[in-house]
């Protein structure tokens, strides 16, 4: 498993609405296999579940009380996989998700 964290803009529910909106999902999920993306919000947990062709993993966020988030972001990964390669991916998939939250946030 390989993570990556990123302080979100926004409060929790907003970022897991947004990461969990299909028509969204292929704009920050990381690349992966043909494109095809699933997502699958588990808001009582937290989460959204994902997954692409090429990869699986889950989103974890949690508030901080003051209006912001953290993000954290996993993917399974084979054990050959260079995880240095995957922890960047990721890093820019976080990213995209929160110029996602951004726009989705001042679109509300």
């Amino acid at each position: 498993m390989v993570t990556s964290t990123r302080a979100m803009t926004a409060e929790a529910d907003i970022v897991l609405n947004t990461a969990s909106d299909a028509t969204r999902a292929k704009a920050w999920l990381p690349e992966g296999g043909s494109g095809d993306y699933h997502v699958d919000l588990r808001a009582d947990e937290g989460r959204v579940e994902w997954r692409t062709d090429g990869w699986a993993g889950d989103l974890r966020v949690t508030g901080d009380g003051t209006g912001a988030s953290e993000a954290e972001l996993r993917a399974k990964v084979d054990d050959d996989a260079d995880t240095d390669e995957v922890r960047e991916r990721l890093d820019r998939a976080l990213g995209a998700l929160a110029d996602e939250v951004d726009q989705n946030f001042n679109v509300s």
